[in-house]
């Protein structure tokens, strides 16, 4: 804050502390060197530097209401000084250190608040996986048959994930899904058994990758084929 030239007097105290801004500290340097009463008064708290050691983060023991804290202060003031100015003075510093803590730790907060709403936007974006290449297919029944079968082949990296949903299956024994290459070669892929409500939801994989894949087929216990899919 800059002031009037009859007011440079209050720049005192923050002159002591190196707490004036260029301009009011080259102004009150001029005002000094002239006023034999800033210079007296100066003299008196130019042990103050000192003392603030003994302010301490929470203002130091000149604050407290003990009797023996008071007067650990005066004994370790410098000779000449004012202990009620300086008392007054070092007041004003914890003052301006807990409020300076507390709005630091306010921006804290609020900064924490910040980068944790980024972080429930952002993690499920950088956690989810990518979208892949999925190619559906409904497999046909074979005669005397009724069961249905939706196939979703997903493209991996090792080959090909089979995703099925079957409905209308047998309620008992096993169930197989076969892939078959483009050469006739066929391998199981997936192998369960037989639900009460004749429903069920799988995941398959082979190492095949879906353009390799000419069909797939679901047989049951006994190898006859209950569905089948051309890819």
């Amino acid at each position: 804050m800059t002031v009037g030239s009859d007011d440079l007097h209050v720049l005192l105290g923050g002159y002591l502390l190196g707490g004036l801004s260029d301009a009011d500290h080259r102004a009150f340097t001029e005002h000094l060197r002239g006023c034999s009463a800033c210079q007296a008064e100066l003299g008196q708290v130019s042990g103050l530097p000192r003392l603030l050691d003994l302010a301490g983060p929470a203002g130091g023991p000149h604050l407290s209401p003990d009797a023996e804290a008071a007067e650990a202060v005066a004994v370790d003031a410098p000779d000449g000084v004012d202990d009620a100015r300086v008392a007054r003075l070092l007041s004003a510093v914890a003052q301006k250190r807990r409020t300076r803590r507390r709005w630091l730790a306010a921006v804290a907060a609020a900064a924490a608040t910040v980068l944790f709403g980024a972080g429930l936007w952002l993690g499920p974006r950088l956690t989810a996986p990518p979208d892949l290449p999925t190619t559906h297919v409904v497999a046909s029944p074979a005669p005397g048959s009724s069961v249905r079968v939706d196939v979703a082949l997903v493209t991996r990296g090792w080959g090909t994930q089979l995703d099925l949903d079957c409905e209308d299956m047998p309620t008992a024994g096993q169930l197989t899904l076969y892939v078959i290459d483009r050469q006739g070669a066929s391998t199981a892929a997936a192998s369960w058994l037989g639900t009460p409500t004749g429903y069920s939801r799988l995941t398959g994989a082979t190492a095949l990758r879906p353009d390799e894949i000419r069909r797939l087929e679901i047989r049951d216990g006994a190898g006859q084929v209950l569905a089948s899919a051309t890819t």
